[in-house]
């Protein structure tokens, strides 16, 4: 097993409109989630998802992780609501500033301006 220490990564969120699904398959899973969905069936969703790598948003993980680059990055969890979701990591901070700017650089080249966001860190230490 190898050692993990959290404090050479940041962690960081990105949110993501739910029109992203026109762009990226939803998942196994996901793709069940309908709008106004009470609590109680969202809750339940995301405990059948809980675990399954293929059931929230494979192929938009995937991208993002590429762009960090595995080595660089643990993939955490994943929240939904009707009108958006999150997606979080741990970057390490050696290479965070430069992957950020990547990730920016591809939403701006694939039009996805309006669809995702996120704020970079920019006060830590090495």
């Amino acid at each position: 097993m190898c050692e993990f220490d959290d404090n050479d990564y940041i962690y960081q969120s990105f949110w993501f409109k739910n029109e992203i699904k026109e762009h990226f398959y939803a998942g196994n899973g996901f793709i069940t989630h309908k709008k106004d969905m009470d609590i109680e069936e969202s809750f339940d969703l995301a405990l059948e998802m809980a675990g399954d790598k293929e059931a929230f948003m494979p192929g938009l993980v995937k991208k993002i992780e590429s762009l960090i680059g595995q080595e660089n990055c643990r993939y955490d969890f994943w929240e939904f609501s009707d009108e958006d979701f999150s997606l979080y990591w741990l970057i390490k901070k050696d290479v965070y500033l430069e992957k950020m700017k990547l990730i920016k650089e591809w939403i701006k080249f694939e039009e996805l301006e309006e669809l995702i966001g996120f704020e970079v860190k920019e006060n830590f230490d090495i």
